[in-house]
């Protein structure tokens, strides 16, 4: 965790003076916050899980999906150790495949992070494999916003990247922002001001204990811009 987290600082060279000159961190989910993921996931999990011996699971199985991380998955599944390999791999090779060809993100959202890019450090936390994430930046061509990014990594929570990532910035303020209750909790335990987007998978009863609830990728700029100023 500590060697690719370090690589990734080196690669961004100024990355402290850059902390330095822009004190906050937001932190974005990325399926159902950057990435409009919806039909992707809904097509990878029925296709890994067909393969899988599973048949056709229901489109509402696999959307519930969309959101929890892969050991919370396969608990559900009954997916045990002897498995774990094929189903990471299959996912692994799925979710990068899909992107090619279905994904996409939200409207609106290159401008929100265009506005927020020289106020904030901008990093990508996803549940998905870290080649599903570097395929969505290389895809939607944001590359040059996210300063920081990783996928999903056994043991390591959301809320103890984000924590490890402020503290190898010297970040002062940490936004998280996602879509789903878990993106919300992660932020609370990370002492992260919590930005829940309605637009995602994510009810808005579901967000109700985000500390702001946006509709728009504009309005999560306006919020987050705000969150900056008074930082």
């Amino acid at each position: 965790m500590q060697t690719q987290c370090g690589a990734q600082l080196r690669q961004t060279g100024a990355m402290h003076v850059m902390a330095a000159q822009r004190p906050v961190m937001i932190v974005f989910d990325l399926d159902g916050t950057i990435a409009d993921s919806r039909e992707l996931a809904r097509l990878s999990y029925k296709r890994i899980f067909a393969l899988m011996g599973y048949g056709e699971i229901s489109d509402e199985l696999a959307d519930s999906f969309n959101g929890p991380d892969a050991d919370e998955v396969c608990r559900v599944m009954g997916i045990g150790p002897d498995r774990r390999p094929l189903y990471d791999m299959l996912v692994d090779q799925t979710d990068v495949e899909l992107v090619r060809t279905v994904g996409r993100m939200f409207p609106g959202t290159g401008h929100m992070l265009d506005a927020l890019a020289p106020h904030a450090v901008l990093a990508i936390l996803t549940n998905g494999t870290q080649r599903y994430c570097e395929a969505c930046i290389s895809e939607f061509a944001i590359s040059p916003y996210i300063s920081l990014h990783s996928g999903f990594v056994s043991g390591v929570s959301k809320a103890q990247r984000m924590q490890m990532w402020a503290r190898e910035l010297g970040a002062r303020r940490i936004i998280a922002v996602g879509d789903r209750c878990t993106d919300i909790q992660n932020a609370r335990e990370a002492g992260a001001f919590a930005v829940g987007v309605t637009y995602g998978m994510g009810s808005r009863d579901e967000l109700a204990s985000a500390d702001a609830l946006c509709d728009t990728p504009a309005e999560v700029a306006q919020t987050c811009l705000r969150i900056v100023r008074e930082a």
